[in-house]
């Protein structure tokens, strides 16, 4: 009888979910996405040579690249950053060589989007990932969480309206990443770790074999998705790792330097895709207890002395004075970590979700000890690097990123960017154009309503909840009110809403949202 009873209210749920998910998305801060402009398969087939050329002038010492990412890392993990928990020699060393940026973003609030962001150089939402990829044999339990997360949306208890599943299975083959751009011009290409654009455990369309890379080891997702299988190239080396993954940092930089010293004669893309400090934590066991901030603090000193390794690799084998080092990360932290005093964290916009990390050394090109403040994001680091190698920028898309040659040099500390967007899943919750940073809606996760934006019935209550004083003529908002506006120099946590001061501001900022929605609703995928 009671079996019965749970199967009566899995079918109610079920049918309510479902009710739900079929409805238009028309409210407030929704968007529906037309899927099958992510299916294009003249564009698959094209071949990446005929949109993406050498560049008329073509540096004589081309640099190689090593691009390293962290997972989960927040802003105020480092000791560059303000940290004094956890002690980061590698990655201060990073900054006294070379550049920090203070105002570097994510392209995404979530890992796998922001990975796509990072390797094409556009806004996730024109690649299709548009939330975290869920392996292809993932438990029904989470699955059954999910699909009750975004039926919860509805009542506005989670911020999973927009979101619960990616909008596509992985990254397309019409998206043209870094590594196949920068072999038109010879380059060595190898990756190693956590890819998360696609689940090739399952379907090898995914493998970044396919995109690009020449070499690959590691994982098709996050370490606490399972089976959490370990690959070298095309090979299943293990099957599920499960959690026993002491190892997984040391073998990955011994991966990564294996790779260094097999293509040191030619140039190379280096991208290391680190685990840590993803959930769950299990640091190796020398770096247990050499933090104050207990395993994850330790699993940011080996992410660290991994950083080190790789740095003295290249300086012991005579590469680093024609190597750009790049390190950052995917997105703010999630439950532990630090976002360094900003607002938010892994899931928002708000700046702790997506303002992160981003070092970068080239001896003898970026002065040491060099600050950058202008407002930058990872999807810039596309343009940069094609750049540097003697590479055009596919001909055939818009790509968003910026080329930041000028900034790291110290030629310019100009913005390179009229403004940044800031995305949940398929909408736009915000941008930022210069000091000022605008929310149309924004999921602010603190009492008394969890989630506020007017597209859950919480948050249309929030919106209402309005109190009209007859005696004095005013109204005001009980609880919430939108649009939100910030002046991120001033107020870098985002405290003090300034949107009635400053409403010439919010119109602007509002139009430059609206601008690109229409645009990109016009051509989803930006193809010219």
């Amino acid at each position: 009888m009671r079996w019965r009873r749970i199967a009566v209210v899995l079918l109610i749920v079920a049918g309510v979910l479902l009710w739900s998910l079929r409805r238009s998305s028309s409210r407030p801060g929704e968007a529906a996405l037309n899927l099958s402009a992510y299916a294009d398969t003249a564009r698959d087939a094209q071949p990446v040579e005929q949109v993406v050329k050498r560049a008329a002038h073509v540096p004589a010492n081309r640099p190689n690249f090593v691009v390293i990412l962290a997972d989960d890392l927040g802003y105020g993990d480092v000791a560059p950053y303000g940290n004094t928990l956890i002690p980061t020699p590698g990655l201060d060393r990073l900054a006294q060589m070379g550049v920090r940026f203070t105002h570097f973003y994510a392209s995404a609030v979530y890992c796998s989007p922001s990975r796509a962001g990072l390797l094409t150089g556009r806004y996730p939402l024109r690649t299709g990932v548009t939330f975290p990829i869920q392996p292809s044999a993932d438990r029904w339990d989470r699955r059954l969480v999910r699909l009750a997360g975004r039926f919860s949306a509805r009542l506005g208890a989670t911020d999973l309206a927009q979101a619960g599943e990616s909008a596509i299975a992985g990254l397309p083959a019409s998206e043209i990443t870094l590594p196949e751009a920068l072999k038109v011009a010879g380059y060595a290409t190898g990756m190693v770790g956590k890819w998360h654009l696609g689940d090739f455990d399952t379907d090898p369309r995914f493998h970044p074999r396919r995109h690009g890379f020449d070499f690959f080891a590691g994982f098709p997702h996050s370490n606490d998705e399972f089976p959490y299988s370990y690959w070298e190239n095309e090979k299943r080396v293990d099957a599920n790792l499960g959690l026993a993954q002491e190892g997984v940092t040391a073998e990955l930089t011994r991966q990564a330097i294996g790779f260094i010293d097999a293509h040191r004669e030619q140039p190379f893309f280096l991208y290391v895709a680190h685990k840590d400090v993803h959930g769950p934590l299990f640091p190796a066991a020398e770096f247990a207890g050499r933090s104050a901030a207990g395993a994850y603090g330790d699993s940011v000193a080996e992410l660290d002395a991994s950083v080190g390794e790789l740095l003295r690799a290249l300086e012991t084998r005579g590469l680093l004075a024609n190597t750009l080092v790049v390190f950052t990360s995917d997105n703010g932290p999630w439950y532990q970590g630090s976002p360094g005093g900003l607002r938010g964290r892994k899931g928002q916009p708000l700046e702790g979700g997506q303002r992160v990390p981003m070092l970068a050394v080239w001896p003898g090109r970026i002065p040491a000890g060099r600050v950058v403040d202008a407002p930058t994001m990872n999807l810039d680091l596309f343009p940069t690097l094609l750049a540097l190698a003697g590479v055009d920028p596919p001909s055939d898309r818009i790509i968003d990123g910026r080329d930041l040659g000028a900034l790291l040099s110290g030629q310019s500390d100009a913005n390179p960017h009229d403004a940044l967007f800031f995305f949940n899943a398929n909408v736009i919750d915000g941008v930022r154009a210069g000091r000022w940073k605008y929310y149309r809606y924004v999921n602010e996760y603190v009492w008394p309503v969890p989630l506020d934006k007017p597209n859950t019935w919480a948050g249309q209550f929030a919106a209402n909840d309005r109190y009209v004083d007859v005696r004095s003529g005013r109204s005001a908002s009980l609880l919430t009110s939108f649009p939100l506006l910030y002046d991120v120099e001033a107020d870098r946590d985002e405290s003090y809403n300034v949107v009635a001061q400053h409403p010439e501001e919010a119109r602007r900022l509002l139009g430059l949202i609206e601008s690109w929605e229409r645009a990109f609703f016009a051509n989803p995928r930006g193809w010219r």
